[in-house]
């Protein structure tokens, strides 16, 4: 062992850059409580990786068998046959048929960088490298440390949103129905055809050759696309989750404060218009009272102190004159002696011809 240390003084990602920089060689041990990590390194680069016991070429069996491409009766045939031609197992898979040499060295190279990345959620844990035969052994592929380690930062960071849009790995999908038209999305393609609204999303994962992220990122890409719409308990669906945009939300409260605004202007056009209307209105009824008897009657049923001496200088203006007392005008019917009383009409007295007192 030529270098140790904790993670959490000494990250993943500057473990790396370390033995990149000195063009290491060897294997690097992740541990984090029970589980341990291998990391085969050739030349400062990645060349493969061993999580819990498990490898990609183990992942690429269990895709396999749970596909039905190979059954497990057959798969314990193949791996015979490997260990007696000591060769690979992905080697003879390819070699039988039940696995293109394309498959083979995309899924290959897929699961290597998932398990990889994936490590670099590991914070508290501790590591230790040394050198050896070992990392040659392993040494199937390159993968770019400098990659790996922007990848592994980044799914860090989108884990978070991931995880609260499929917070619950048994949630089950449906396909809309959409045309995917996402040629280049090819994974994306390859989990919309695993969505039939039976397999959970952990079921669809045994069925992919990639890691949890990548599957999660695939899923929440068609469900917001609207090519998958999650098969509640009951039947029942929601609409995908909207993803919070800072300068929408902005614009929301713009818009509302703008919509607030124009119906405070509209209000007080309204008013402003039914206050012209009713003053026209107004004008326009006694331009239409040209008989007097007419408006007298039409005044008569709520004549009070205030509009009683609103009453009687039109009065005045009209005829030119006013009665010497009130009789006259109750006998003509204008106005009864009940609402001079509630009107709190006491004394009348003319003292002019257009002038009166009332008390």
């Amino acid at each position: 062992m030529i270098l140790s240390g904790d993670l959490k003084d000494f990250s993943l990602a500057d473990v790396l850059q370390l033995l990149l920089q000195q063009r290491k060689s060897g294997v690097l041990v992740l541990s984090e409580g029970r589980e341990k990590a291998e990391l085969f390194i050739a030349s400062g680069n990645l060349t493969g990786v061993r999580v819990n016991g498990e490898t990609p070429e183990s992942k690429i069996k269990e895709i396999l068998i749970e596909t039905g491409r190979v059954t497990k009766q057959e798969m314990v045939d193949l791996e015979a046959i490997s260990r007696d031609m000591d060769r690979t197992l992905l080697t003879t898979l390819a070699a039988k048929g039940h696995l293109s040499e394309d498959d083979r060295k995309e899924w290959l190279q897929i699961i290597t960088e998932d398990m990889v990345c994936e490590l670099f959620g590991w914070m508290n844990g501790r590591y230790e490298f040394g050198t050896g035969s070992k990392a040659q052994a392993m040494a199937q592929l390159n993968i770019s440390t400098e990659f790996a380690c922007m990848e592994g930062m980044r799914r860090i960071d989108e884990w978070p949103r991931l995880r609260e849009a499929l917070p619950d790995p048994k949630m089950v999908f449906r396909p809309t129905g959409r045309p995917f038209d996402g040629e280049s999305l090819s994974w994306d393609r390859l989990v919309l055809g695993l969505v039939d609204a039976r397999k959970t999303v952990l079921q669809i994962s045994k069925l992919v050759p990639f890691g949890s992220f990548r599957l999660s990122e695939c899923m929440v890409n068609l469900w917001h696309g609207g090519f998958i719409a999650p098969v509640m308990a009951a039947s029942e669906e929601h609409e995908a989750p909207i993803q919070a945009d800072p300068q929408s939300e902005k614009d929301r409260k713009t818009a509302m404060v703008l919509g607030i605004a124009v119906l405070f202007l509209v209000f007080a056009t309204a008013v402003r218009l039914f206050s012209i209307w009713m003053v026209g209105a107004v004008q326009q009824t006694g331009a239409e009272w040209q008989d007097p008897d007419d408006y007298e009657a039409a005044i008569s049923h709520a004549m009070t102190r205030d509009n009683m001496e609103a009453f009687l200088i039109d009065h005045a203006a009209r005829k030119d004159s006013l009665p010497k007392s009130l009789d006259p005008l109750i006998e003509e019917g204008v106005f009864s002696a009940r609402e001079i009383s509630d009107g709190g009409i006491l004394f009348y007295h003319k003292t002019g011809e257009k002038a009166f007192v009332l008390k």
